[in-house]
């Protein structure tokens, strides 16, 4: 059976979860995506053409599958048509995917043949508390950690800036969820707290709305979401890069959003965003340990590092000479920071390639012919690199650059 170690959803996906700031909105998105899949959805027929070599799936109209994503199909009596495809083509009231072998019969039966999102899995609640919107989550790959994300999605008033409840008649509105690196729980509420952030939830004050994208495999992942009045995207992560510590046993990443008296969603500001597209930027980057492993009582901060200043901006585009869009598919680097010593190489952040350039066209397509890339989809999507970039429209690109994220694979033994 084919195997899709790394999975993409967005919100222009047909039934995917709203991204929304009410309570719970921020946990369903992410078990939707990790664990459970989304849009399940009756077939009318699954009939395979020898002569493609591919399996049309009708569905109806108003499906909402797009082409490249990852699918699972249940109920057919032949085996040969369950399973999880990557979708090739998709129409008004059908999608193709290829099967992994022919089926032994050109048409499935089954009493109740479903489709539905393909989850990225290898991943599991650890705890949850769906009265009080909190949950514990962790990879359940054999080569992980342990570390688990907690996730605080209610509606919490801890004071006059960090404060959901009371968001919008503050003088500085932001919605956000508390999210940390824990382990050592014995409840929701009891653990041993390493790293904390803020994620965004809802799009406040966002002219063009809701939009979102999670893309990950089962140990780590990337979730984008436009806010605020900038109309800006912040990138935010959680999860396991490949460090160059053998038995590292603290090479989690978590990355956060300014929040606090450094926000302002109302505001016609660039500091509601976090710099993730930028290399060397630490705000709110933060590790679940140093490298020695012991326990301090300061944050560890991180940054990444590509080519040159942020991804995107390398180049113009097109390039002039060939008139061309190119990417660079080196690793991206996981800097730590030593207080007083500079940096040190801790590992390498997986998923990415770099474009060199930003086509604002391409913001959110899925490209499989890259140079040097041939056949492997790269999902494109924008991210703010400058919280001080002065730009005036999130048209421009002055301020956010594309990001590309692998949709084959990120690891060496997947």
């Amino acid at each position: 059976m084919a195997d899709f170690p790394v999975k993409w959803f967005s919100s222009d996906m047909g039934g995917s979860p709203t991204g929304s700031d009410e309570a719970g909105a921020l946990i369903d998105l992410l078990k939707a995506c990790l664990i459970t899949g989304f849009n399940t959805s009756p077939l009318t027929s699954l009939a395979f053409d020898s002569s493609t070599g591919l399996v049309t799936a009708e569905i109806g109209q108003g499906h909402g599958f797009l082409k490249h994503q990852v699918i699972s199909i249940s109920g057919a009596d032949q085996d040969q048509f369950n399973g999880e495809f990557r979708i090739t083509e998709a129409g008004g009231t059908w999608v193709a995917f290829a099967p992994d072998a022919a089926p032994i019969s050109a048409t499935a039966t089954g009493e109740l043949m479903e489709i539905k999102a393909a989850p990225i899995g290898g991943w599991e609640v650890v705890l949850e508390d769906s009265e009080r919107n909190r949950i514990m989550l962790r990879s359940t790959n054999t080569r992980s950690n342990g570390l688990m994300l907690h996730v605080q999605n209610d509606h919490w008033d801890d004071g006059p800036y960090d404060n959901w409840s009371d968001a919008s008649s503050s003088a500085y509105p932001q919605r956000g969820a508390k999210v940390k690196i824990v382990t050592e729980h014995t409840d929701i509420d009891t653990y041993l707290t390493l790293s904390e952030a803020r994620w965004p939830i809802g799009w406040d004050y966002s002219s063009d709305g809701r939009e979102w994208s999670l893309v990950g495999d089962d140990r780590l992942f990337y979730y984008t979401s436009r806010y605020a009045e900038r109309n800006q995207r912040s990138t935010v992560t959680f999860g396991e890069f490949d460090s160059v510590i053998e038995g590292d046993a603290f090479a989690t990443v978590l990355q956060g959003i300014p929040y606090g008296t450094e926000a302002d969603w109302n505001d016609p500001n660039d500091d509601n965003y976090a710099e993730f597209a930028r290399f060397g930027a630490t705000g709110q980057h933060y590790l679940a340990r140093p490298y020695h492993q012991m326990p301090t009582d300061t944050e560890t901060l991180w940054n990444k590092r590509g080519l040159g200043y942020a991804f995107g901006i390398m180049h113009q585009y097109p390039n002039p000479a060939s008139y061309g869009f190119y990417v660079h598919s080196g690793p991206v680097m996981v800097e730590e920071v030593i207080e007083g010593d500079g940096n040190m190489l801790r590992g390498y952040l997986p998923g990415f390639v770099q474009p060199l350039q930003t086509a604002l066209a391409y913001h959110k397509a899925v490209l499989d012919d890259l140079p040097g890339l041939d056949g492997v989809p790269v999902l494109m999507w924008l991210s703010a690199y400058e919280k001080e970039g002065g730009y005036y429209s999130y048209k421009e690109v002055s301020g956010s650059g594309l990001l590309g994220f692998r949709l084959d694979k990120w690891r060496a033994y997947q």
